[in-house]
């Protein structure tokens, strides 16, 4: 038996015609979520997000795991990228990622997700495709938000 431990990722990639400052200040708009990634309510948000801020999200994916949860912001650098971390400590964490690079005068639009713990392998690898559909949805509405100028 291997030592190695699998931390399972999901990876959407859109590339979209808004420069990464636009798609930045809607990806930043935590209030917006529900019009592009309607799993995640945001409660609360603190008006100041600094690496190290507590975000709580009700998360509703329709699964038995649906409540209020943390997230810790790892990384806050606008406009390329925001990371944050949260889930139940040794069970299932997932380090949640959205990068933006300049490109063609827009910008790509990368959304994913690496989860670690005792259950990632077997939750992640079980749902993966559905996951994947999802986090790829979320980067097309994304783009028609912003691409339609609402």
């Amino acid at each position: 038996m291997s030592n190695v431990r699998h931390s399972p990722v999901v990876t959407a990639v859109t590339d979209i015609a808004s420069p990464p400052e636009d798609v930045w200040r809607e990806l930043t708009d935590f209030a917006g979520y529900a019009q592009w990634h309607p799993p995640l309510r945001f409660v609360g948000v603190p008006t100041v997000i600094l690496p190290g801020t507590r975000l709580r999200a009700q998360v509703s994916l329709g699964t038995g795991n649906d409540e209020e949860y943390g997230f810790t912001v790892l990384h806050y650098e606008a406009p390329r990228r925001l990371t944050w971390e949260g889930g139940i400590p040794d069970v299932l964490i997932g380090r949640h990622s959205f990068v933006l690079e300049p490109r063609d005068g827009g910008t790509r639009f990368t959304e994913s997700e690496e989860f670690t713990g005792t259950a990632a392998v077997e939750t992640v690898e079980t749902a993966r495709s559905r996951m994947e559909e999802d986090y790829a949805s979320y980067g097309r509405a994304l783009k028609r938000r912003l691409e339609s100028g609402l």
